[in-house]
């Protein structure tokens, strides 16, 4: 995996977490944002409050993240994430 690129695309259950680099500043730190995508349909944003020493930690905090939304939404059925932050 090249966390040095802009994007990136994981399947994890049903679902898909599309995540990006958003920016990057002089002194190299960096700001993501993830989407999580079911049936190609977009049922959830994660914006981080924080921003990463580098691309690839700000893209493995946004997969764990994601994937921790997913299984919080999936372990209460009914419950959408569109209904709930992740």
């Amino acid at each position: 995996m090249d966390y040095k690129r802009g994007s990136k695309r994981l399947s994890y259950h049903a679902w898909e977490i599309r995540s990006h680099l958003t920016s990057a500043s002089i002194d190299g730190t960096v700001a993501a944002g993830a989407m999580l995508h079911f049936d190609e349909t977009c049922e959830c944003h994660i914006i981080p409050s924080k921003k990463f020493p580098s691309g690839g930690e700000a893209i493995q905090a946004l997969e764990i993240k994601a994937s921790l939304c997913i299984d919080e939404s999936e372990s209460h059925p009914g419950t959408s994430t569109r209904t709930r932050q992740c």
